[in-house]
């Protein structure tokens, strides 16, 4: 039976949409004690204040969990206002600023136009997320919807040389499924990591047998979530058995599923135990008997 929490991650997307930093804290707290290790986060993710949040966590817990962050989007440079004084003027803001407007449908993610990622980038993303983080090494540093033919040989080289020297544990790719079945082995070749949308609405299953050498970590498992019907299974049951498809499918790698809500963490590590002596191919007919 494949069923530890070992396998989940904790997206770290909208840690900032917390009204405070203890609010923040004790989100990741009961990610931690629910048995999950592994926390994904970016720069781009609250302007860096992800990051932050999440390094003021892993202090005294470092070598008990794992971390992903990116480079590629956004600016690498990092706001000095503290967390404390920055989650609570944000709750603020929310508060006089309209909601923004679902999306209508179901939205998929379109392929990457070509943009240059440059060494003095790289380089001071590394430098920010390393200070941001208060570590020394991250164990995967992925490319932010971006792909490695984005690099310029100056940014391979420095990305090569983190890795080698240890501050870099894994080097990856993070881009929206789409992209990747064009890409080919050699362009790939020397990357560890390939994260990417999977679950309803994402026909990325094939990418898995097609990289067979890279591990993989899944995100948006449970996006659509809420499009599934209620009749026999709860939304906190069907989050239970799409992360059990999703680690039954990928044993060597991660899912990850994100909220803002204390309860739904541990609603879903409950649900995600109680399937988990289900196969694959049981969860998959559940599934499909109703889509």
């Amino acid at each position: 039976m494949i069923n530890n929490p070992a396998n989940i991650g904790f997206g770290c997307v909208s840690l900032t949409r917390q009204p405070s930093l203890r609010k923040a804290l004790d989100l990741l707290a009961v990610a931690f004690d629910g048995g999950i290790t592994h926390f994904d986060t970016a720069p781009v993710y609250g302007s860096g204040y992800s990051e932050k949040i999440l390094g003021r966590f892993i202090h005294g817990r470092r070598e008990k969990v794992t971390i992903t962050t990116k480079c590629g989007l956004g600016s690498a440079a990092s706001s000095a206002i503290p967390p404390g004084l920055a989650l609570p003027l944000n709750a603020l803001k929310r508060r006089w600023k309209a909601p923004p407007s679902p999306p209508a449908g179901i939205e998929l993610p379109i392929a990457l136009s070509f943009r240059t990622i440059d060494e003095d980038y790289v380089r001071a993303a590394l430098t920010a997320s390393l200070g941001n983080l208060q570590t020394s090494y991250i164990d995967f540093y992925l490319l932010h919807e971006a792909l490695p033919a984005f690099l310029t040989p100056g940014a391979l080289s420095f990305l090569r040389e983190q890795q080698k020297n240890g501050v870099i544990r894994q080097l990856g790719i993070a881009a929206a499924y789409v992209n990747l079945p064009e890409l080919k082995k050699e362009d790939v070749a020397g990357w560890d990591v390939l994260q990417y949308e999977n679950g309803i609405h994402y026909p990325s299953g094939p990418i898995l047998k097609q990289f067979n050498d890279k591990t993989h970590f899944y995100h948006s498992a449970l996006k659509f979530l809420r499009t599934l019907p209620e009749q026999k299974y709860t939304a906190t049951d069907w989050a239970g058995i799409l992360l059990n498809l999703g680690v039954k499918s990928n044993p060597a790698g991660k899912v990850l599923f994100a909220t803002t809500r204390v309860n739904t963490v541990r609603d879903n590590l409950k649900a995600y135990a109680r399937y988990g002596d289900l196969t694959f191919l049981e969860l998959n007919n559940i599934l499909h008997a109703v889509c």
